[in-house]
């Protein structure tokens, strides 16, 4: 998968364009995400929505006029069970180099002392290492997996539980670490996500972070919400986010 012509063709695989690149295009375009010059980390953690945001912006460089830098970076958890190999091969295939940082994450969130809000700290942590590791190398953008399922839950959870109205916004600046956050993937569906995945078999790793299915999990109770939701109405989803298309500029 050396030549561009190859990389390009297997990354936009086939019947994607509605649903995965016209709706990333149109994110990119709405919020500049990527300009020139910009050297962009990628939290690459091996699962789909990572994978799929790095495809999109290695596809962005094959076809766009803009000169940029990718690089993907992966915060290992040190779980045995959760091999790096499949996806630092898979960065090779598409001419990038895979940066691993080894952390204690997994012992800190599930170790003797119980931990009050794991997801939020976990995410915190992570993100704490790629600013430090994009400060030491002069890298100004982070660009990050979460899609659009993933900002209607997470405005849903913060109206439920928080009583508040924040957003997770496609694109904003880090004033604390001097940073640009983009979420290529912020007009892309969940579902379209995991056929793409799935078609073109990405080597996705399993998570084993017991939040993601415990039934304790805030952000899966609203999850399923929606889902419930969109079986009387199927187009739910964009109803919400539509409703709130004015707070995440």
């Amino acid at each position: 998968m050396e030549k561009k012509e190859n990389i390009l063709s297997y990354i936009e695989g086939k019947n994607f364009s509605k649903s995965i690149w016209s709706p990333v295009g149109k994110a990119m375009h709405t919020y500049n995400m990527i300009e020139e010059g910009d050297r962009i980390a990628v939290g690459v953690s091996g699962g789909k929505d990572s994978l799929t945001t790095l495809n999109a912006l290695v596809r962005i460089q094959k076809i766009a006029n803009i000169d940029f830098e990718i690089i993907p970076i992966h915060i290992h958890p040190n779980i045995d069970r959760a091999s790096f190999d499949s996806i630092k091969e898979y960065c090779e295939k598409l001419g990038l180099k895979l940066q691993v940082e080894h952390t204690n994450l997994n012992d800190m969130l599930f170790g003797e002392k119980e931990v009050k809000n794991p997801c939020f700290l976990c995410g915190r942590i992570r993100r704490g290492i790629l600013y430090r590791m994009m400060k030491e190398q002069n890298i100004n953008k982070l660009a990050l997996g979460h899609h659009k399922d993933d900002i209607i839950e997470t405005f849903l959870m913060n109206v439920f539980y928080q009583g508040n109205m924040k957003m997770m916004k496609p694109c904003y600046e880090s004033k604390e670490y001097g940073v640009k956050v983009i979420r290529p993937l912020a007009f892309v569906e969940e579902k379209n996500i995991i056929r793409y995945v799935n078609k073109l078999e990405l080597p996705v790793i399993k998570s084993d972070c017991p939040y993601e299915v415990s039934e304790n999990s805030r952000r899966l109770r609203v999850k399923n919400l929606i889902k419930d939701l969109a079986k009387e109405n199927k187009d739910v989803r964009s109803v919400v986010f539509n409703s709130i298309r004015d707070l995440l500029k």
